[in-house]
């Protein structure tokens, strides 16, 4: 007849305490056995399911596999420690705790952290397998913050199950954090309507990093949308920090949408003896001129009549460039090559005249500025 287990149990538990040491060197063995009974039964279950996860088309099994492994290892350790000292040291506690209530809160924490760490490998599968298809940027930009609000749920959560399970009253506990959240709430009204006002920008994106705007005066590069404030680099390359919630209520021009290139206006004067066909005839040429060397002209330009200045017939060029960037540079080059080609058709660019009339006098009195007219 074979012993029942109890007896190979009671034998083995026997043997042990003939041990030097006594029940701390039983605990100990125990708990080495049994560690490495239950690590090696994770590494089985952990390279089972890893074979099979091998075999699907998605990465996000493997993922998942891969950041449990460590919180059933540490289960495992949790479980021989729990298991080690309570056969050996029966009704143990902790003080006012018994050992299965330290063990549920040891649990409890070891949930908490597999969890978080199930909810990270999911982020990281959706930003390597989803994202890189979406065009949006929308993802890339609110998962960070929306990772962190969910991990502080998940342990604010765990935190409350274990002052319970401590026998702390947690009903006073939450309604006094809901008055003191009010309270803080309205003391950081400002920085909770900046806090939401990132959020809609991050949303809507009406501007994102690398979006060259202009809103009131202020002109840059958006370098990066904040929790509270949104970073512009100005041309001088100085910072300007603005609040979130300004950025939101404020008219915007971005330089960058719908795409970068834009649409670049230049006025000129000719005299009003020149021959208006002459003139557009020099100022294409001029701009022909100009998206050679420059580079910087998308397409091609264009020239028409504008209107009749008080000593000019104003004209206007039109051209494209790639970026806001780029009409600077087209500009200077522009107005070098209409005074050369001015020049070659002999057009005149003329000085602002006014012409008074004077009483009893034959002829009227010309009068000449000296400042000559700027080209635009």
């Amino acid at each position: 007849m074979i012993p029942p287990m109890e007896t190979y149990y009671s034998d083995f538990i026997a043997f042990l305490q003939t041990l030097p040491g006594g029940q701390p060197t039983v605990a100990f063995v125990l708990f080495a056995i049994m560690a490495i009974l239950l690590y090696s039964l994770v590494v089985l279950v952990i390279s089972a399911i890893r074979r099979l996860s091998g075999k699907t088309k998605t990465e996000l099994d493997d993922i998942i596999v891969d950041r449990i492994r460590r919180p059933l290892k540490y289960f495992a350790i949790i479980t021989a420690i729990y298991l080690s000292i309570g056969l050996v040291y029966p009704g143990f506690a902790f003080g006012d705790y018994s050992l299965e209530k330290v063990f549920l809160i040891a649990l409890l924490l070891g949930g908490a952290y597999g969890l978080d760490r199930v909810i990270d490998g999911l982020m990281l599968w959706y930003g390597t397998e989803i994202a890189p298809k979406t065009t949006s940027k929308f993802d890339d930009e609110v998962f960070p913050l929306f990772r962190k609000i969910v991990r502080a749920i998940i342990y604010i959560l765990v935190l409350l199950i274990i002052l319970s399970e401590l026998g702390v009253e947690i009903a006073p506990l939450i309604a006094g954090l809901g008055i003191a959240g009010l309270a803080v709430a309205l003391a950081l009204q400002d920085t909770l309507q900046n806090f939401f006002s990132g959020v809609y920008i991050l949303a809507d994106k009406p501007i994102k990093p690398g979006d060259y705007i202009e809103m009131e005066g202020i002109a840059g590069t958006v370098e990066e949308v904040g929790w509270r404030t949104t970073r512009v680099t100005t041309w001088d390359n100085n910072n300007v920090y603005i609040p979130n919630s300004k950025v939101a209520q404020s008219i915007i021009t971005n330089y960058y949408t719908p795409d970068m290139e834009m649409g670049y206006a230049m006025e000129f004067g000719a005299s009003y003896d020149d021959d208006p066909d002459k003139v557009l005839a020099a100022l294409l040429k001029a701009a022909q001129e100009t998206a050679k060397r420059t580079g910087k002209v998308v397409g091609e330009p264009s020239a028409r009549a504008d209107s009749f200045g008080e000593s000019s017939v104003n004209y206007k060029v039109f051209v494209k460039v790639p970026t806001r960037v780029d009409k600077f540079t087209v500009k200077g080059e522009m107005i070098k090559e209409v005074y050369n080609q001015f020049k070659k058709a002999g057009l005149t660019i003329p000085f602002p005249t006014r012409t008074v009339y004077i009483e009893g006098e034959e002829k009227p009195v010309k009068l000449v500025k000296k400042k000559k007219r700027r080209s635009s």
